[in-house]
């Protein structure tokens, strides 16, 4: 996955008829993966840069951009992991590389490649993985990308973005989740509580209260 910092928007060919639409960062792809397919807090956890031990004796990480994982016993905990690649360059680097999906792959269900719209053909996917297509565009834009969908498209008038699943990924059923994988999603969780706490309140401040007290 790319850096998650700020990246110049570029723009693909969404249909092959002249539609333009934007491509957006690594971070606004997680969020919009977020809140268009796992959005209910109360039935997903949604786990961003989750990295996990390769058994490398290097002590290397390898790194889920992102895992959802369903927390209702009817949906079997269904797991999806997504591996996000902006740029055609990276994709078909990780087809000539596929053992580098290898720890997604065992522990989802599902298996997505997120890319731009029209950046890579249905065909391209692997049998095994699926295709959620992600951008920008105008509503009229938009009218013509839905037609791509199979199965779940998603649209933000107040935003443009949109994420369709353009390749349904096939569902396979993996060993169950081992301490590693748990153990990461706890470190995960902690790094994002921690995040999330707010800032000490500056020296000079926490003193002025102390002699407020006094007089």
């Amino acid at each position: 996955m790319p850096s998650l910092g700020p990246a110049p928007i570029g723009t693909v060919d969404a249909a092959g008829d002249g539609v333009r639409a934007a491509t957006l960062t690594c971070t606004e792809v997680l969020s919009l993966l977020e809140r268009s397919l796992h959005a209910s807090r109360a039935e997903w956890l949604f786990f961003r840069e989750l990295k996990l031990g390769t058994g490398r004796r290097n002590g290397s990480m390898q790194r889920l951009d992102a895992f959802a994982l369903n927390t209702l016993p009817h949906t079997a905990m269904k797991r999806v992991c997504y591996e996000v690649k902006l740029s055609r360059a990276d994709f078909l680097v990780e087809l000539r590389h596929p053992l580098k999906r290898r720890v997604g792959m065992r522990y989802s269900n599902e298996f997505y490649f997120v890319t731009p719209a029209a950046m890579v053909t249905p065909a391209e996917i692997p049998p095994e993985c699926g295709l959620v297509e992600v951008g920008r565009a105008t509503v009229d834009e938009w009218r013509t990308l839905v037609c791509r969908h199979a199965g779940f498209f998603y649209y933000e008038a107040e935003t443009g973005c949109f994420c369709i699943m353009a390749v349904p990924a096939a569902w396979r059923d993996p060993p169950g989740p081992t301490w590693q994988l748990t153990a990461a999603m706890l470190r995960n969780q902690r790094r994002l509580t921690a995040s999330e706490m707010p800032a000490p309140l500056p020296k000079q401040q926490r003193l002025a209260l102390i002699e407020q007290a006094f007089e």
